[in-house]
């Protein structure tokens, strides 16, 4: 088995699928330009790189430990015998961009002191405003079989969805802002935040990686 994997019989027919493949990509460059626009090469690399190796780790963790897996994609990233589509990984920096912002905006009104207080706030918002959106989307992509969840295995469910599931997107929506975010706000140089965010995800998983083993 290759590291990457094509599906060859992946046809670009607007099923529900392509369409939701597309959403994303497409979501992913306007946020990417954005964040180019606005924070620069350097940190726009800072928000996008960290969660999308994470996010390859989790799922290839919690996809080995026979939770779900993703049928009928394109392009896969392929490892301990299970293949993660490659749009997945990409999707969750998407995730982390939109509930980082959206999260700092509401929570720094009800917080305005610029401390360590008001990060947790931020991260707690993200990861909740992450969950509410899974709420939604993981019932209708387990409907839609863009991922199918493994019914056989007895765990507590929410919409057929397991509710690890929706503690995992807290979790790492929360934990990753608040990583980025105090990154952010350290002294460092850009080019030693850039390190230190390079590392975050390995440093991450040597902690809280056997816990994806669980979902």
């Amino acid at each position: 088995m290759s590291f990457i994997e094509i599906n060859d019989s992946f046809g670009f027919s607007f099923e529900s699928l392509t369409i939701f493949i597309l959403m994303i990509f497409i979501v992913w460059i306007i946020f990417l330009i954005y964040s180019l626009k606005i924070y620069g090469i350097k940190k726009t690399f800072r928000y996008f790189f960290p969660i999308i190796v994470i996010g390859i780790i989790a799922e290839i963790l919690a996809m080995a430990n026979s939770g779900y897996y993703y049928p009928g994609y394109f392009i896969y990233i392929s490892a301990l015998s299970v293949s993660v589509p490659v749009i997945i990984a990409i999707g969750w920096s998407v995730n982390l961009f939109l509930f980082l912002h959206i999260g700092k905006d509401v929570a720094t009104r009800i917080y305005k002191k610029r401390n360590f207080k008001q990060l947790f706030f931020i991260s707690v918002f993200a990861g909740l405003f992450g969950v509410s959106f899974d709420l939604l989307e993981d019932p209708l992509a387990h409907y839609s079989n863009w991922w199918v969840w493994n019914q056989s295995i007895q765990r507590m469910y929410i919409f057929e969805v397991p509710l690890v599931n929706y503690l995992g997107w807290f979790g790492i929506i929360g934990g990753m802002t608040l990583l980025t975010l105090l990154i952010d706000r350290s002294s460092y140089s850009e080019n030693r935040k850039l390190l230190i965010n390079i590392t975050t995800p390995f440093i991450c998983f040597i902690f809280v990686g056997p816990y994806f083993l669980l979902i």
